[in-house]
């Protein structure tokens, strides 16, 4: 679901301080000067993070408390003086906490986190009220042909999701050649053949302990160490995991071998988007021609979006060249930056968190946004610790 941060005071410094705050921390905000204003947002967004802080007009606990109970899908914080704090006061007006402004920030997290939480509860009991169910959007990156960066736009690809504070697991159906964890720096222990055969063939059927976890917060499910494993995988084992998965995420990015086989089939039938990878050399675009052949008769058509990787002026190719070939629009145009993309993959590190202001970067955001454009409005949002602890939040304000 995705959480709106609204941040309300009449003290200028206090708001720019928690902004600033946030800004850190990769989570949009917004400050609001006046109750009219903040009240007009607050009715078209469902799920929000509202955090109110010293104010001169108006008691922050009547504002706390009107708050509260005219908006059932909102979660208020207090950000007040020592002497402000008012703890019975707060639990009447319906406040989940109040803090201290001159508080270390960690502490500031924290309620921020237990506000969230909050949100969450609410949020997923609306919906349940209102007969709603939300899953993951499954998005399948695939090509007919090896060799043109299918795995790299997948892993940007989560990463750019990333960014957008996503829920986003990976898993890699390359099952033979995989690289997803050798792209995110990973050294996986256990994958997705340990949970067929410790997990799923013993009816346990979890798959959490098998995951890899990134620092940035995205699920990997590896695929398996060696290649002959691969056969052991079928499509049932695929089909139990998408859906499985489509309950715990806001995305799931699958990264397909270089061929049509059991398990990478039923992971395009199941998905939401599927990402043809099409470069500018001829059996690149042959095999695509075929590709998108087969998905047609699959009745798949419809998810197919073109995606052109490694765009660059190159003689007698062009995208309208491309596009007749395919006979599809090109959705989206990467541009051609070896340097940038070997340097990432190398690094283990995403260039669209490594270089994000490179054009290559820029264009995978740009792709990413559109994925995101149809997503519904509930998308499950994170705030991680932040690095540095132990200085008053207030001293934000003094630099």
């Amino acid at each position: 679901m995705m959480i709106h941060y609204f941040i309300y005071s009449d003290k200028q410094m206090y708001s720019s301080a928690v902004k600033m705050m946030l800004d850190d921390l990769k989570i949009q905000s917004r400050i609001f000067d006046t109750l009219p204003d903040l009240r007009d947002e607050i009715s078209d967004s469902k799920g929000t993070v509202m955090i109110i802080g010293p104010n001169s007009a108006q008691d922050p606990y009547d504002i706390c408390q009107e708050l509260s109970r005219m908006y059932p899908l909102t979660s208020v914080l207090l950000l007040l003086h020592k002497e402000s704090i008012d703890l019975k006061q707060a639990m009447f007006s319906g406040a989940v906490d109040v803090v201290d402004i001159d508080s270390d920030e960690s502490e500031v997290i924290k309620a921020i986190k237990k506000a969230e939480e909050v949100i969450r509860i609410k949020v997923k009991h609306d919906q349940e009220m209102n007969g709603i169910v939300r899953e993951a959007k499954v998005i399948t990156v695939c090509s007919t042909k090896g060799g043109v960066g299918k795995t790299t736009i997948s892993v940007n690809i989560a990463a750019a999701l990333n960014k957008h504070r996503l829920k986003v697991a990976v898993l890699d159906l390359d099952l033979q050649f995989g690289d997803v964890s050798l792209l995110f720096d990973l050294q996986p222990t256990q994958t997705i053949y340990d949970w067929v055969k410790q997990s799923y063939e013993n009816g346990d059927k979890s798959y959490d302990r098998f995951l890899s976890k990134h620092p940035s917060g995205i699920d990997v499910l590896a695929a398996p160490s060696l290649p002959e494993f691969a056969e052991l995988i079928s499509g049932e084992h695929i089909l139990y995991l998408i859906e499985a998965m489509k309950q715990e995420y806001d995305m799931i990015i699958i990264d397909t071998p270089p061929s049509f086989v059991e398990t990478s089939l039923v992971a395009l039938e199941n998905s939401d988007v599927i990402l043809l990878i099409a470069s500018l050399d001829l059996p690149a675009l042959k095999n695509g021609q075929l590709a998108i052949e087969t998905l047609n008769l699959l009745g798949l058509e419809d998810k197919i979006k073109v995606v052109l990787n490694r765009d660059s002026k190159t003689e007698r190719m062009s995208i309208e060249l491309v596009e007749n070939v395919l006979g599809r629009k090109i959705e989206a145009s990467i541009p051609s930056d070896y340097h940038t993309v070997i340097s990432s993959i190398n690094k283990g590190e995403s260039f669209v968190s490594g270089e994000p202001k490179t054009a290559v970067a820029k264009a995978v955001m740009k792709l990413t946004k559109q994925l995101i454009s149809k997503m519904p409005s509930e998308i499950e949002t994170r705030i991680e610790e932040p690095k540095k602890k132990g200085f008053s939040f207030f001293n934000r304000k003094k630099k």
